[in-house]
C-alpha cells in the first residue's frame, strides 16, 4: 500500500486531530511565560527592569524633566527577568503569547514619569515615586524619619556626597580641636 493511502486510512479511522485555529484556540499551559504587562500605577521608575533585560526590549530614556520607560514586544524574549527584579511587582508576565500584528505601534508601550530636581543644585536626578518609596522604606526601618533625612534624599548623588564630606570634615575638625 502506498504512503498516501496509509495516511488516508489513519485519517479516516482517527478523525480530526488538529484544532481549527483561530476559531478553536489551544488552552495555554500553566506556567507559560507570555508577554510582560506593565502596571503604570505601581511602577516607581527605578529602571531595574531595563537593566536586567537581556534583549533591550525595556529601555529607559532620561530627559531633563521626564523619565521614560519603553517596552518593545518585538524584542522581548519573555524570559521573566524584568518581573523578577521589579521591587514593586509593576511587571507581570501574562499568559498571552500571540503578539502578531501589522502595526509596529501595537508592539510598543511607554510609561513617562516626572523627575525631581535636586534641592541643592537644581539638576534633575530621580522620579518623585522613587523618593516617596525611599522615605516610606526608611520610615518603616527607623520608626519614623527626621527632616534631616528628607533634606538628604532630595539631594542628587553629587550634592549628597559633598554634604556628607563636609559633615565628616567638620566632625574631624571638632574632634581634632577638642584634643
Amino acid at each position: 500500500m502506498s504512503g498516501i493511502l496509509k495516511l488516508l486510512k489513519i485519517g479516516v479511522t482517527k478523525g480530526r486531530v488538529t484544532r481549527r485555529y483561530p476559531a478553536e484556540r489551544t488552552p495555554t499551559p500553566e506556567g507559560l511565560r507570555g508577554r510582560p504587562v506593565l502596571d503604570f500605577d505601581a511602577c516607581i521608575g527605578c529602571g531595574g527592569c531595563a537593566t536586567a533585560c537581556p534583549a533591550n526590549a525595556l529601555t529607559v530614556e532620561e530627559g531633563e524633566k521626564t523619565w521614560t520607560l519603553r517596552l518593545f514586544y518585538g524584542r522581548c524574549l519573555m524570559c521573566g527577568l524584568c518581573e523578577e527584579v521589579c521591587p514593586k511587582d509593576a511587571i507581570r508576565l501574562s499568559d498571552e503569547y500571540e503578539l502578531a500584528t501589522t502595526n509596529r505601534e501595537d508592539l510598543e508601550v511607554e510609561l513617562q514619569l516626572l523627575r525631581v530636581a535636586c534641592s541643592g543644585c537644581g539638576k534633575y536626578f530621580t522620579t518623585r515615586r522613587v523618593l516617596e518609596e525611599t522615605a516610606v522604606e526608611y520610615s518603616e526601618l527607623a520608626g519614623g524619619y527626621s527632616d534631616d533625612f528628607r533634606d538628604v534624599i532630595t539631594l542628587c548623588p553629587d550634592c549628597r556626597r559633598r554634604k556628607w564630606g563636609e559633615t565628616i570634615a567638620d566632625a574631624y575638625r571638632e574632634a581634632r580641636y577638642e584634643s
